[in-house]
């Protein structure tokens, strides 16, 4: 038979949200704004290069393997992770490496994004 846990007190929104709720939720309302922050379009537009040929056709060079994909097959990173938002002393941090310079941005595509991300989480 499994380990019985204690319940996780909900101390949040009333008395029904846990603490890891309340921060999932911090965080993901900071990651939507994000989506609208000029500096990541700025270096999405940096990376975009016009297909030889092709004058109306664009692909976005990855900063890791350095090959050509189209715009859906890609994702501005982070150079530098935003780490985690677990507490209120994470939040500054988390804050400003989350909002940086499009200079604190790359573009990859998506293999090469997931593999960095893998090894980040593991390490």
């Amino acid at each position: 038979m499994g380990v019985r846990r204690m319940p996780t007190e909900k101390t949040r929104n009333g008395n029904k949200w846990t603490e890891a709720r309340f921060w999932s939720f911090v965080r993901s309302s900071l990651r939507g704004a994000f989506q609208r922050w000029g500096p990541k379009h700025e270096a999405k537009e940096m990376a975009k290069v016009q297909v030889e040929g092709k004058p109306h056709k664009y692909e976005y060079i990855c900063a890791e393997c350095k090959d050509g994909f189209r715009a859906t097959e890609v994702q501005v990173d982070h150079i530098v992770p935003a780490g985690s938002l677990k507490c209120y002393a994470d939040l500054p941090g988390f804050v400003e490496k989350l909002f940086c310079e499009k200079e604190g941005f790359q573009v990859l595509c998506k293999p090469c994004h997931n593999a960095k991300t893998q090894s980040e989480r593991s390490n």
